[in-house]
């Protein structure tokens, strides 16, 4: 992460990578910290920015639009020679790009894409991200019944996991190994409606009575794989699995 977080910044403020050594003071806004991902996430890059001679300072949005754009016009009264975003909102961020863009600061917007020609995006391969989410599940069930738990429909990266996990499981769905028995999008990446989505699924497909959500973090790029259970230490039908997207 440290080398492509310092390229990034490189790309949108036109620093050398000596000039970066002098100092800069490098703000940065989180849409939220519920996932543990982003815990890891900030410090991979506090520790990048640092380590490079420069000033780290952040902000925690909470989940909350309005927060972050306060949040960034805070980071710009501190004087930050660059921003780094990542958007709980790509649209309701556009004033904090037009504020940055008007006191000359460059942004990276990162994870989150921010649809202005301002900002320099930098994500992961989300495409391959998906692709292992599925190899995985894959592994351990070639067949059966599918539940497909996708991110916040808002998000452009959700369309490229979901392009990741095809290309594992589009053969064997097209075969009628895997049948898709749900797909939902979670608005806003919150667990809490991935799970509501996991457990109306299960229902609708009588599938047991109770659901737990599917996935650990999808930073982390492994799958989800969680048997419908009745009782602790009693599972029904393991052949049924669900794929889930994670902030």
């Amino acid at each position: 992460m440290r080398t492509a977080i310092l390229a990034a910044i490189v790309a949108v403020t036109g620093f050398s990578s000596a000039a970066l050594a002098d100092g800069k003071k490098i703000g940065v806004s989180w849409a939220q910290f519920q996932e543990e991902r982003w815990k890891i996430d900030e410090a991979a890059m506090k520790a990048a920015i640092e380590a490079a001679g420069n000033e780290y300072v952040s902000a925690d949005a909470q989940s909350s639009a309005e927060k972050q754009l306060s949040d960034v016009d805070a980071l710009i009264a501190q004087g930050v020679d660059a921003l780094i975003i990542n958007a709980w909102d790509k649209d309701a961020i556009g004033p904090a790009i037009e504020k940055a863009a008007a006191e000359g600061i460059p942004v990276v917007g990162y994870d989150r894409l921010i649809e202005d020609a301002r900002t320099f995006y930098l994500t992961f391969d989300n495409v391959g991200v998906g692709r292992i989410i599925a190899q995985e599940v894959f592994k351990v069930a070639p067949k059966g019944n599918y539940a497909i738990i996708k991110g916040d429909p808002g998000d452009p990266n959700v369309g490229f996991l979901r392009q990741g996990m095809e290309e594992v499981i589009g053969a064997a769905v097209a075969s009628g190994d895997i049948k898709i028995v749900g797909e939902a999008n979670s608005d806003g990446w919150k667990p809490e409606n991935a799970q509501k989505n996991m457990e109306q699924i299960l229902t609708a497909n009588n599938n047991c009575r109770r659901a737990g959500r599917a996935g650990p973090e999808r930073s982390a790029g492994w799958p989800g794989r969680r048997p419908c259970r009745d009782q602790p230490g009693r599972t029904r039908h393991p052949d049924r699995v669900g794929l889930e997207e994670r902030a």
